[in-house]
């Protein structure tokens, strides 16, 4: 299960590193619109945990979840879990895939090494997008494209913003295996605009 909570973080911390293409404006503000979204999607996590404990629980039960409130998530809820400034983000959920467009503010000196930190540091255009599917109580995210002000980043810089920003608060994180879907989720179809959860 620790595992999964790693995953379930990562792919949430994806969202805040990532950029994409996306119907809705950026949210850039925190607004109570985005405090609204943020607290919906709070609840709806909370009542599938609550299912995932009910023992006596005989039927499953589905919601969905919105990119507005995934997006008010990352800029409300998920501050204390990134290390950089989320200045704008605009989550864009399509059928199998998941991309987020956000422009951050990434500080200098932060992963140690000259050459990434010449790369990262600064406010840029981030894009991180990827394939998400779970079913029969396991998930898999595929990243396809991490893109910094447009420019493709080559693996070996993944693997360092990985190491530093991702591993030290999720070590058991790796992207190439599949994973047990948490709270006792059984399946994530990913669709135009939303995510519908089966739990």
């Amino acid at each position: 299960m620790r595992r999964a909570a790693a995953i379930a973080g990562f792919i949430f911390t994806v969202l805040a590193i990532c950029a994409g293409i996306g119907s809705a404006g950026p949210v850039s503000a925190v607004s109570q619109s985005a405090s609204s979204s943020s607290s919906s999607l709070q609840s709806k996590i909370d009542k599938i945990k609550k299912a995932g404990n009910d023992k006596n629980r005989r039927q499953s039960e589905r919601l969905e979840v919105s990119e507005k409130e995934l997006e008010s998530n990352v800029l409300i809820s998920m501050t204390k879990d990134i290390p950089v400034k989320v200045e704008s983000i605009r989550v864009s959920l399509t059928p199998g895939a998941i991309a987020a467009d956000t422009r951050l503010t990434i500080p200098p000196d932060s992963t140690g090494n000259f050459i990434v930190d010449a790369l990262v540091s600064g406010t840029h255009a981030i894009l991180i997008k990827g394939d998400l599917r779970g079913s029969k109580g396991v998930g898999k995210f595929d990243l396809r494209d991490v893109r910094v002000d447009g420019i493709p980043v080559p693996n070996l810089v993944i693997d360092v913003l990985i190491k530093h920003y991702v591993k030290p608060k999720y070590p058991n994180v790796d992207l190439k295996e599949p994973f047990d879907l948490p709270w006792g989720i059984d399946e994530i179809a990913v669709n135009t605009g939303k995510a519908t959860i089966t739990y």
